[in-house]
């Protein structure tokens, strides 16, 4: 019986300054994408003026991307270091891409999707569905959540929404989320708060 090679398909990466540099799928259901900076500068962490990145890569980063055909997907990079000469003692800076946020155990685009997926379910259920930490979870929460309201870019409250997100399922711990309508349709969230007690709503 004649043998033919797998069918292979070929789809483009949805990460900006990056190129390629290998693949690997394992039996156990994982992706790895191997990926090098094409970006030659960074910004020094102490006076933050543009500087070369010419001191070496720092520690290999692993980054849980979105799924690809099923597979549970990481990105992995080895960022790239400069020295600035400006600065006392000529200190180092990692550099640091546009889709992904230091100390982020995800890319930004993953982030977005666990986002989507809390629509309708807990923290605990999409921790279970996505295989990851529920800790992971809020992390996405506090990273796509701002702290603090952006008033400036808010132009008409309109119409103010209180709801609920249970945290855990089957137990009474809830977050009150806190909405508004403006009048371009769009909505845009005013606070997450840590429960939904009057005193802590009744401000909004």
């Amino acid at each position: 019986m004649a043998t033919y090679p797998a069918a292979k398909l070929t789809i483009p990466l949805d990460i900006p300054d990056v190129d390629i540099i290998g693949t690997e799928v394992r039996r156990n259901g994982e992706c790895y994408i191997k990926v090098e900076s094409r970006k030659e500068i960074t910004r020094c962490g102490i006076c933050g003026q543009e500087i070369k990145c010419n001191y070496g890569h720092g520690q290999e980063i692993r980054l849980r991307h979105l799924p690809v055909l099923g597979y549970k997907t990481y990105i992995c990079i080895r960022p790239k270091r400069g020295q600035c000469k400006s600065c006392m003692h000529e200190p180092t800076t990692t550099q640091t891409l546009k889709w992904y946020e230091q100390r982020s155990p995800h890319t930004t685009s993953y982030d977005g999707y666990l986002m989507k997926q809390l629509i309708g379910s807990t923290v605990e259920d999409v921790s279970m569905k996505e295989n990851i930490g529920y800790d992971a979870v809020l992390g996405t929460l506090k990273r796509c959540v701002p702290v603090e309201v952006d008033w400036d870019s808010i132009t008409h409250l309109g119409t103010v929404g209180i709801d609920e997100v249970a945290l855990k399922k089957g137990h009474k711990d809830f977050a009150a989320i806190i909405t508004a309508r403006q009048d371009d349709g769009k909505v845009v969230i005013l606070a997450v708060l840590e429960d939904r007690k009057k005193k802590r709503c009744a401000p909004f």
